[in-house]
């Protein structure tokens, strides 16, 4: 009897941390409407992973900056108010300004070379820098596509941007259209829609599946291929959430983020013609082909110097490095 009771205690320990693993709740938060590719890339990954861990991990999904800009979400992201965010790389522009290059204009030969730099030794520099200075740690990396520029006339040559109120989302890249002659500002991407449907702006820049997902294209007829900056999601964790994961919940949750990831990867590259398709079909929206030679010739000389006094030391040859 005795041996009985101690070999049932015996396997009562063995199941035990799986079994009285406690339940998770979580707030996945972003500025991005319901309708952009990371959202549903987001919405998808929910689905696998409550499915996955048996509802054991509960996520609750806040859109279309419900929670506040990307800024505050940082903020809050920071303090474990949210637990998850995701955008373009604004963790830079606004945490660690020292790597902001990381999101300059023609800094990336094509998107395979962006990729390579942010999944791999800089991309995790970033990381380790974030978790040490805010408790928030970078967990993946999905594709975004190049940021074009939208307006109501088309934008062949940096000329024609001469005198064009424009939306921007940092200082170097307002210094760069600056240098096309147009008037950059910046603004919450939350109010975008309503300034450039009243005029505030004659102009923005947005990769294709937020041009979409935001429906910038009712308020704009023309969307620009400048393609001047390859701009990827940046899905950001914080730090004492993930730790608090048993290791059975931080492998269901890197499994099923990493088929989300796959699936993100794969809609940017197949639906970027089918959303441009669909915005010609609703609003007659003209695709113009821009002069990018001659964007690139007067963006890269601001960039370098910019560099000089605002990034990591070195930071564009190692990004160079990793073009190959």
């Amino acid at each position: 009897m005795l041996k009985r009771a101690s070999l049932g205690l015996f396997c009562a320990m063995l199941i035990a941390p799986a079994a009285l693993a406690k339940d998770v709740k979580f707030t996945f938060a972003t500025t991005n409407g319901l309708q952009d590719l990371s959202s549903r890339a987001v919405l998808r990954w929910k689905e696998q992973l409550e499915k996955k861990s048996g509802g054991q991990i509960q996520m609750v999904f806040s859109s279309g900056g419900t929670l506040g800009g990307d800024q505050e979400l940082l903020q809050q992201l920071a303090t474990n108010e949210v637990q998850m965010h995701v955008a373009g790389p604004v963790v830079v522009h606004r945490l660690l300004k020292d790597y902001q290059c990381l999101e300059a204009e023609y800094v990336f030969e094509n998107e395979q070379h962006g990729h390579r730099v942010w999944s791999g030794p800089l991309g995790r520099e970033v990381s380790d820098k974030l978790k040490e200075r805010y408790g928030i740690e970078i967990v993946g990396v999905g594709a975004r596509g190049a940021r074009h520029v939208t307006a109501n006339k088309p934008i062949r040559e940096p000329a024609d941007l001469k005198g064009v109120k424009i939306r921007v989302t940092n200082p170097l890249r307002s210094q760069v259209f600056a240098a096309y002659g147009a008037l950059p500002g910046p603004l919450p991407v939350s109010e975008l829609y309503g300034a450039l449907r009243q005029g505030v702006f004659d102009a923005q820049e947005n990769p294709i599946p937020t041009i979409f997902g935001d429906r910038l294209y009712e308020v704009q007829k023309t969307i620009n291929t400048t393609g001047h900056v390859w701009s990827y999601n940046i899905i950001s964790a914080n730090s004492k959430f993930l730790a608090s994961l048993s290791p059975e919940q931080r492998t269901m949750f890197d499994d099923t983020l990493k088929e989300a990831i796959a699936w993100l990867d794969a809609a940017v590259a197949s639906e970027s013609g089918e959303l441009v398709a669909k915005m010609k079909q609703e609003q007659e929206t003209q695709l113009v082909e821009a002069n990018v030679t001659a964007f690139r010739t007067i963006a890269l000389p601001i960039v370098e110097k910019f560099a000089q006094t605002n990034c990591r030391p070195g930071l564009l040859d190692d990004i160079r490095k990793a073009s190959k």
